[in-house]
């Protein structure tokens, strides 16, 4: 990494120091650096459709690529700069791809480099970063060609992951994103030339030194991206785009005739750029949270206002709002399927996405016993989009793992993930009987028409529980048939195994507490049921992203803990003990 990094450097201080050509452009403004490599937008839609391979071996259209690129760089689905008529615009993923490849130089100038905030106070000295928190790659090199964070980066790289501290995390950031913004300068992510009947089904890139191609599609190769660039050169200068289009045309059909074999459908490929534009998941986000909370509250008020038309009127419509949403999101998931070709719980992002949708058909499942139950579910469904999409998971597609290349990703990952759903759910439902007993403490509570609700939402927990108990021990045998397949054993103590089997008997003695502690069990029943949730984000969370074992999908490399668990935590403890007072001492068996 260090090498690269120093040849990266030497490379680039030789573009931004001995050509007298780019020292001359470190004299314009950001919006005559965009203007000379200005590319239009209905041009740039065309060349979106383009199909490239990742270094992963996934083929995707040049959208989804230019995208995950400048999310990886900018933090960022764009870039946003002011004209020279003092208008904010912004220019999309793909403008900034193509003009990356076809002026690196103006690229070099632009402030797209996102820097962590914790790390901004002890890089201002280093080197100058604007008021937004982003600086330029000519930032990270000296007039003598020497690489200024390489002291940082190779102090970070030498201590082990876990002994990392934030500021060593956010160098390594840091180094990856300029990484890649030197890979795309180079020309190194342009692989979108397929070779014919290769059977490593390698693409190849505009810069690639000895390709093996037959004597007609070598010279279509070494002649069709300077003609291409030439004509982006006549679209800036004269507005008429028509030669590039038809270039974007050439290079599709040399894809077609070469890369049959992997190329995706024509229908894949616009089905995925829609994707990418509309963040479904995200507006499923909105619409929970807006329906969630109003259901909550209207929840909350029906059990003081029971015989209010009205009210009951606006649950059934908020409910069926929630419902539209669930399918929205539903729809998401099979989208997502059909563009990844596998099933979309193979990592941490997919699998969130899907518990809170499973957490909601959990809720929509027990919605006539009570209105809190897809309130509770809307909750879930909240917290988990909201992690997915609050920077802490890649929400990138890409090609499996071997290990799990299996028709038991379909099965046993399945089943286990949806269980969390219902069994989170169950946990949420037992928070808000505990704030139900809290709010018995007050006399202004109608206590017995709230404990009545109370024992439905105890009732409807131990349902959601107990099916989510049978489907997390069913899909734990599963995965042990899985890893014999796979591993050659059924068990073997792996932290995700270790830690099933913990959910499994916590849930176990959570649903025997009406025998274990008959008195007053309703209350104690909802106090495990609460706290065993903390079981199951260690199995998912903890495992996942802070142990390494063969089900990690970081190998030990955590996202932060959100803040807001921080402050939820000692609320919950407060609720929990409030039913304990002398005021709410009545028994609920």
């Amino acid at each position: 990494m260090i090498k690269k990094n120093l040849f990266c450097a030497i490379n680039l201080i030789l573009l931004l120091v001995n050509n007298t050509y780019t020292q001359q452009l470190h004299h314009l403004q950001e919006h005559e650096l965009i203007e000379r490599q200005y590319i239009d937008i209905t041009h740039a839609q065309k060349f979106t459709t383009i199909q490239v391979q990742d270094f992963q071996g996934r083929v995707k259209p040049i959208g989804t690529l230019s995208l995950e690129l400048v999310r990886k760089i900018h933090g960022k689905n764009g870039f946003t700069y002011i004209d020279k008529n003092k208008t904010k615009k912004q220019l999309t993923p793909t403008q900034i791809f193509i003009g990356m490849n076809f002026k690196p130089d103006s690229w070099q100038l632009l402030e797209l480099i996102k820097i962590e905030k914790k790390a901004i106070h002890e890089l201002k000295e280093i080197i100058q970063i604007n008021t937004s928190g982003y600086t330029s790659a000519s930032q990270f090199f000296d007039f003598q060609g020497n690489y200024k964070l390489e002291s940082l980066v190779s102090s970070a790289y030498a201590k082990a992951p876990g002994k990392r501290s934030i500021f060593d995390k956010d160098i390594i950031k840091i180094d990856e994103r300029i990484n890649v913004l030197w890979g795309i300068l180079n020309g190194q992510f342009l692989k979108i030339f397929p070779k014919k009947d290769d059977p490593s089904l390698k693409w190849y890139t505009p810069i690639e030194k000895e390709p093996s191609f037959n004597e007609g599609d070598l010279l279509f190769y070494s002649k069709i991206t300077p003609t291409y660039f030439a004509n982006l050169s006549i679209g800036i200068k004269t507005g008429n785009w028509t030669k590039a289009n038809e270039t974007v045309e050439l290079i599709k059909n040399f894809q077609k005739k070469n890369g049959e074999t992997i190329i995706l459908e024509e229908t894949k490929v616009k089905l995925e750029i829609w994707f990418n534009n509309n963040p479904i998941f995200l507006w499923c986000l909105i619409g929970y949270t807006c329906l969630g909370v109003l259901l909550i509250l209207l929840s909350f008020i029906k059990v003081f206002k029971q015989k209010n038309n009205t009210l009951k009127k606006t649950i059934s419509l908020t409910i069926l709002l929630l419902f539209i949403i669930f399918l929205l999101q539903g729809s998401g998931i099979i989208l997502r399927w059909y563009i990844s070709g596998h099933a979309p719980w193979s990592n941490g992002y997919e699998a969130s996405i899907f518990i809170a949708w499973i957490g909601m058909f959990s809720g929509f499942l027990f919605y006539k016993k009570s209105s809190f139950a897809p309130a509770a579910a809307s909750i879930l469904a909240i917290c988990l989009i909201g992690i997915a999409h609050g920077s802490l998971m890649n929400p990138e597609i890409t090609n499996l793992v071997p290990v799990l290349k299996s028709y038991w990703l379909l099965i046993h990952v399945a089943i286990i993930t949806g269980s969390y759903g219902f069994l989170a759910m169950g946990s949420l439902l037992a928070l808000i009987s505990l704030l139900l007993m809290s709010i018995n403490t007050f006399s202004f509570s109608n206590q017995e028409e709230t404990t009545n609700t109370i024992k439905k939402l105890t009732n409807i927990n131990q349902l959601t529980s107990t099916i989510g108990l049978y489907m997390l021990t069913i899909g734990t045998f599963l995965g042990g048939i899985w890893a014999n397949e796979s591993w050659g054993r059924y068990w073997g103590w792996d932290p995700k195994e270790t830690w099933a089997l913990i959910s499994i008997i916590i849930y176990s003695f959570v649903l025997h507490i009406r025998i274990i502690i008959p008195k007053n069990y309703i209350y104690f029943y909802n106090l495990c049921s609460l706290f065993a949730l903390g079981s199951l984000i260690m199995t998912f969370f903890g495992v996942n992203y802070y142990l390494s074992g063969l089900h990690s999908y970081a190998k030990g490399d955590p996202f932060p803990i959100p803040y807001w668990i921080y402050i939820i935590t000692p609320l919950t403890c407060i609720i929990s003990i409030i039913p304990l007072t002398k005021k709410a001492g009545y028994d609920f068996s």
